[in-house]
């Protein structure tokens, strides 16, 4: 099963949805890579950059939300802080035991991508779209 980007997903900011459909990207060339039994190297390398994509992705989704006074950034802050302490986890514990962790990753990023998009960063969009700011 392919992780794939779906126009459903758009939130009409550009910015938030390119780095949308690169975390999508990344978390599919995980995938790929995990089914073709890359090398370990290999698949360190994209869930550190995974982690990367996803924090610059969360600065940047923090810094609109505060910029326009988001009512709930504090809530939408603090999920994506349990995010990247889930994924600097996996990433410890790829360390450790590679191959069955890596399998598990780009399911467990795909479900909370989609969720995530859905039900958190639309809030946003709405909140922006009702003050006719975006």
């Amino acid at each position: 099963m392919d992780v794939v980007w779906n126009t459903r997903y758009n939130t009409g900011i550009q910015l938030i949805d390119e780095q949308h459909q690169e975390l999508f990207a990344t978390v599919e060339r995980l995938r790929h890579s995990v089914q073709a039994g890359a090398q370990r190297e290999e698949i360190r390398e994209l869930l550190t950059t995974l982690v990367r994509h996803s924090e610059r992705h969360f600065a940047t989704e923090e810094s609109f939300m505060a910029r326009y006074g988001y009512p709930d950034l504090t809530q939408h802050v603090a999920e994506h802080a349990s995010m990247l302490t889930s994924l600097h986890e996996l990433l410890q514990k790829f360390q450790e035991s590679h191959h069955a962790l890596a399998l598990m990753v780009p399911t467990f990023m795909e479900g909370w991508l989609k969720h995530h998009i859905s039900d958190g960063d639309f809030g946003f969009v709405t909140f922006l779209k009702a003050r006719n700011l975006a």
